[in-house]
């Protein structure tokens, strides 16, 4: 108990010093945020995908920045063993949860090992926790995860959100906490949580949210603003008729299309865009039976990759149909990326060199121009999606622009599940046109190593020695230096050999009011909201 107070006093003397600071170096103020639709549940374990009113209040070991590189969050430091199996993380000894108690290595036990605690629990980060073998706790302020063996476990999965113990473990929990672990989707902190992030739960009401600022924040200065509003509407419309109207000061997560209906409000406000961590590629099937039994695969000669790849105007298809709110892509690595590499082949559009490969590659131009070897025409199926207008609308700009160098494209658009089940993961197909889901960790072992064509996402069976001795010398975390050299090397084979062609990242917007100040875009989207003050 004195302990405790003693705490207690020290964290009011700091809060005291810190907010004095604070009000003297920005204003404070209350921010009005819309949010399409009505969040469920505020627990990150529970969730396969975070609510951003999540992000606010509870925090992780780590974070992105806006370069997606990882920095410390409730972790000030970390060390990972050479073989990447032993990860230990030195945590900040001045955190305290939203209710005062202390935070310490217990809590990051209890979310990670929660299985430990009770086995009848079951949630969307099973699959990840179950790759860390055992925990554990040095001491208040210190904590060791061993993972399995052959792990695929990122650094990125220390960004999951800490529970506090002491509210979430039925036995040290009090009164209305003191619910089953089996049954914490019951738990009535998952509608009032209590995390330590910059912002505590204060209330919630049918259309709105509130937040208030963290006085416990180990960040004296921080944050800045004084309470958040989330307001749900139901529709983007009314969203952006809200924000029009200055009834609130914030609307994320625009899409090109929806971009289209909004109206000029630069005079009132600003515009971000964010690159969505997301991209538009054109899968090669390099199976050597992927065109049957009586023709050869063209996939397997790389001129013939890189005809497609110089034939296809990514311009203007950014152009038609984002109006030109995309970016181009070479690699799986943003350009936003602090492992990004310049050194890239940059394939913009050049029919003459499409047709020069061609030609070198055996592919001559017939009198009805189309290309020709061994008296089989040059041509293929490209699988899409038929219920994605934009990619029938990509298929159609992509068959145009090789029709112009001999190569016939035939569209086989198929129902979502019967793309995925019978042709992607069955490997029965010569071409498709897929969105790629990209991971802020640069490695993209799980796309093009040989050993993922089984057990990862290598679904057009890429095979490169050159490229898995590449990726084999992936550092791990915290290793930097090498990690960039070995990415840069990756990232320049991958837009010379071709897996994939790569073809645009579609950009996110958002529109904030002038006063509101601080914003910092990225490709996770707006960054550091504890800093962000109104003017």
């Amino acid at each position: 108990m004195f302990k405790k107070i003693i705490i207690f006093l020290v964290i009011t003397v700091l809060i005291a010093l810190g907010t004095t600071g604070c009000e003297t170096k920005k204003s404070s103020g209350c921010l009005e945020r819309a949010l399409l639709g009505e969040p469920g549940m505020l627990n990150p374990l529970l969730v396969s995908e975070e609510c951003p009113v999540s992000t606010y209040i509870f925090q992780g070991l780590v974070r992105y920045d806006e370069h997606l590189r990882l920095v410390g969050q409730l972790a000030e430091s970390w060390e990972v063993s050479p073989d990447n199996r032993e990860w230990t993380f030195f945590l900040r000894p001045d955190v305290c949860w939203h209710d005062g108690e202390p935070f310490t290595a217990r809590d990051v036990e209890f979310t990670f090992a929660v299985k430990a605690f009770d086995k009848s629990f079951s949630g969307p980060k099973d699959k990840d926790l179950a790759q860390i073998e055992a925990i554990e706790v040095l001491d208040d302020y210190s904590i060791k995860f061993i993972l399995a063996p052959e792990h695929d476990f990122s650094m990125g999965k220390m960004c999951l959100g800490i529970l506090p113990r002491h509210l979430f473990d039925p036995q040290i929990a009090m009164g209305r906490d003191k619910v089953p672990i089996g049954h914490m989707a019951e738990h009535p902190r998952n509608w009032r949580p209590v995390g330590t992030g910059p912002y505590r739960f204060a209330d919630r009401q049918d259309q709105c949210i509130t937040l208030e600022r963290n006085d416990y924040y180990y960040d004296g200065d921080c944050p800045f603003i004084q309470t958040i509003k989330f307001i749900f509407y139901s529709d983007f419309e009314t969203a952006l008729s809200a924000l029009a109207a200055g009834k609130v000061d914030l609307l994320e997560d625009i899409t090109p299309a929806q971009m289209e209906t909004v109206p000029d409000l630069t005079q009132t406000h600003e515009y971000y865009t964010c690159q969505e961590m997301g991209c538009q590629v054109l899968a090669f099937n390099f199976r050597p039976q992927a065109f049957g039994p009586d023709r050869e695969n063209p996939w397997q000669d790389r001129r013939v990759r890189q005809a497609v790849a110089w034939a296809i105007d990514r311009e203007r298809i950014i152009a038609e149909l984002l109006g030109g709110r995309g970016v181009q892509m070479d690699s799986t690595v943003p350009p936003e990326s602090w492992a990004y590499s310049p050194e890239l082949v940059a394939y913009a559009q050049d029919l003459a060199r499409a047709g020069q490969l061609l030609d070198q590659a055996g592919w001559p131009e017939k009198l009805d121009g189309w290309r020709y070897s061994g008296g089989k025409r040059l041509s293929f199926q490209l699988t899409l999606r038929e219920d994605n207008p934009i990619h029938g609308e990509i298929a159609a700009m992509v068959k145009e622009d090789l029709a112009q160098v001999g190569i016939e494209v035939k569209l086989n658009p198929r129902a979502w599940r019967e793309l995925l089940l019978g042709c992607i993961d069955a490997g029965d197909f010569e071409m498709a046109l897929m969105g790629l889901s990209l991971d802020p960790d640069p490695d993209a072992t799980v796309y093009f190593r040989s050993d993922s064509i089984s057990r990862g996402m290598n679904f057009g069976a890429y095979t490169s020695p050159a490229m898995d001795a590449i990726l084999q010398l992936d550092g791990g975390p915290g290793k930097a230096e090498t990690n960039l050299r070995v990415y840069a090397e990756m990232q320049k084979l991958m837009s010379h050999d071709l897996p994939f062609v790569f073809l645009f990242s579609p950009a996110r917007t958002a529109i904030a009011s002038k006063s509101l100040k601080g914003i910092v875009p990225s490709p996770l989207g707006l960054c550091w909201p504890e800093r962000w003050y109104f003017d």
